[in-house]
């Protein structure tokens, strides 16, 4: 590279779907699932970043280039399973990263294809929130319009709620939202991912999504959304 990499983004898409199987290529809209988040990536143009695409597939990998992704090495298999988890990928392409530039990027973004409607304006105003230094990281989340009240556990075959300390409050109105993790957007300083293998250090700011672009694609169902929300119109 020229220039020093302060970014560094990281698409994660294995070939071992099961849900969904091939779902990281498979076409939504005319184009390859992953296309989505890198055409994404593309238009936000954060300067000084470099995006790569971690994969155990060659297949993949042509489709990840061709989309404008980086492909510089295939994923071991042992980081391509059910049980191995993102920060272990986050961990071998950042071990890539050092070897290849004998320094380390100041942020790390994970980008899973998976949220495909996730928009360029997204990654931005990610990166300008963690710039300014308030946050150490930031996640993507959707708001749910429910109090801890009308939220549940199931002990022995009935509904125990998590909070037994107020009445029932089913109004949304009378609820401020709760935040959930959408998986559209994870931004952490290196630092603190590789010293904690976490993305949640204590100033972790959330980015509120909306319900189309927090959507993730698991199943069908969740892949006939994402093909209702195109034909509406909506992305």
């Amino acid at each position: 590279m020229e220039n020093s990499c302060d970014l560094l983004i990281v698409v994660p898409a294995r070939s071992g779907s099961k849900g969904v199987p091939d779902k990281n290529i498979r076409l939504l809209g005319g184009k390859p699932l992953l296309s989505w988040t890198a055409q994404a990536i593309t238009n936000a143009s954060v300067p000084n970043s470099l995006a790569l695409l971690s994969t155990d597939s060659e297949i993949y990998a042509e489709v990840g280039r061709r989309s404008g992704l980086t492909v510089p090495f295939l994923r071991p298999a042992s980081y391509a399973t059910d049980g191995a988890s993102s920060i272990q990928v986050l961990e071998h392409a950042l071990s890539w990263f050092r070897q290849q530039y004998s320094y380390l990027p100041a942020w790390t973004m994970l980008l899973q294809p998976t949220s495909p409607f996730r928009s360029p304006t997204i990654i931005r105003q990610a990166m300008d929130m963690i710039q300014d230094d308030s946050a150490d990281a930031v996640i993507g989340c959707k708001p749910i319009f429910r109090d801890l009240t009308t939220l549940f556990r199931c002990d022995a075959g009935f509904l125990q709620p998590l909070d037994t300390a107020a009445p029932t409050q089913s109004s949304r109105q009378q609820t401020q939202a709760l935040l959930t993790p959408n998986g559209a957007m994870y931004l952490c300083k290196t630092a603190f991912l590789l010293a904690h293998q976490s993305f949640y250090p204590s100033k972790t700011a959330p980015l509120t999504m909306g319900a189309v672009q927090s959507l993730d694609i698991d199943t069908e169902e969740d892949w006939a959304m994402a093909e209702a929300f195109i034909k509406q119109g909506l992305v």
